[in-house]
């Protein structure tokens, strides 16, 4: 069985450029280290962010991360929380998201 993260956000207006080449940044210091260091990622089954389009808050992004475990999945935050750049990364991401639409965070786990 596996568990899912589900986190939503929102970015300011006239961000959003800077939001996606930041997200590519993001995936390349992942795939980087899944080449340097297998074991970083070790856990994470997969990665996947979304742009709400409909329904909701349009715009509002979100991200989802499949884990192999509970355990895995802190595990994982706590490496990634500790590397520099994505530390860096985080300090841009906290600029530019939108402190009106609220942030969430959600576990799931598999049903079928």
């Amino acid at each position: 069985m596996s568990f899912v993260s589900v986190r939503t956000y929102g970015i300011k207006d006239g961000k959003r450029a800077e939001h996606l080449a930041m997200m590519k940044k993001f995936r390349k210091i992942i795939f980087d280290e899944k080449k340097a260091d297998p074991k970083f990622f070790e856990g994470l089954i997969s990665l996947r962010l979304f742009e709400q389009e409909y329904g909701g808050v349009a715009g509002t992004y979100v991200e989802m991360c499949e884990f192999k475990s509970m355990e895995d999945m802190e595990k994982m935050e706590k490496r990634i929380f500790e590397h520099k750049e994505i530390k860096e990364l985080m300090t841009e991401w906290h600029k530019m998201k939108d402190h009106h639409t609220p942030i969430t965070q959600s576990i799931w786990n598999t049903v079928m």
